[in-house]
């Protein structure tokens, strides 16, 4: 996995992991977050090898400890098509 910021309007910089592939891209974050506050959120850009692109929350799900190494968040993200 790669690591990756994603940046929203109104809340600090989210600092995780990203698996891409096709038009989706997802997002693993480290710590607790509140999945409700981040559902009201819908566009962002996420810089991911010092490429950064806009992109849509598509899903917001909690990972707790039991499943994961960690707890936190996975974010399933739409990229925008491309500008002409």
């Amino acid at each position: 996995m790669t690591q990756a910021t994603l940046t929203l309007d109104g809340i600090e910089p989210l600092h995780g992991t990203v698996e891409t592939g096709g038009d989706y891209i997802r997002f693993r974050t480290e710590g607790g977050m509140d999945p409700d506050r981040l559902a009201r959120l819908t566009e962002g850009h996420i810089d991911i090898d010092g490429k950064s692109e806009k992109v849509m929350i598509k899903n917001v799900q909690s990972r707790s400890a039991e499943q994961d190494a960690e707890s936190g968040l996975e974010l399933t993200l739409q990229r925008f098509a491309p500008a002409p």
